[in-house]
């Protein structure tokens, strides 16, 4: 899994992260990650550039751990890009890779937006939030999904499991949204 994160709060003291999820996923013999702050959009194009490297073809799910508006990854409360600029940077090669969007309503966007970004991508799924988030509600949910994205053998695998009758009110609450790139 690569994951980049952006700046959650501006106090410079905040210890808020998605780290921990990763270091235990990892612990557990789940995953292998590798995790990236950023601030800039420089930073995060320069990660998505170095991710999509053939030195990491191995690394199949993107994780964006931001702050989020429809169409919008805030890397700060000051940075912000757009969805389609994002899809620009990585056009045409992320086939075979699932974006998981770890982002309050980026999700709320319309099938034809998110459908743009799969085409634009060559990503298989992306997947991630349409409403605001409660942060360690959210943490929760990631274990799961994250989990059953790189480790689930069948693209679908983390939505089956956020509709199991065990995780599917909490993937309503969150407003979790699973695209694919056939259409599904």
């Amino acid at each position: 899994m690569f994951c980049v994160e952006g700046q959650w709060e501006d106090d410079l003291t905040s210890r808020g992260s998605v780290l921990p999820t990763l270091e235990l996923l990892e612990r557990l013999g789940s995953i292998r990650f590798i995790h990236r702050d950023t601030a800039t959009t420089e930073e995060l194009h320069y990660y998505l550039d170095a991710w999509l490297s053939r030195k990491y073809a191995d690394f199949k799910v993107g994780f964006f751990a931001l702050h989020g508006q429809p169409t919008q990854l805030c890397l700060t409360s000051k940075q912000t890009v757009e969805l389609d600029e994002v899809a620009a940077w990585m056009s045409g090669r992320c086939g075979g890779r699932t974006l998981y969007f770890g982002s309050c309503s980026v999700l709320r966007a319309s099938d034809r937006v998110l459908q743009d970004f799969l085409h634009e991508t060559k990503a298989t799924m992306l997947c991630g939030f349409t409403k605001v988030i409660d942060w360690v509600e959210s943490a929760a949910f990631e274990t799961v999904v994250l989990n059953a994205l790189v480790n689930g053998g069948k693209i679908d695998s983390a939505e089956r499991l956020m509709r199991s009758s065990r995780w599917t009110a909490l993937s309503d609450h969150l407003g979790f949204r699973a695209v694919y790139a056939n259409g599904r």
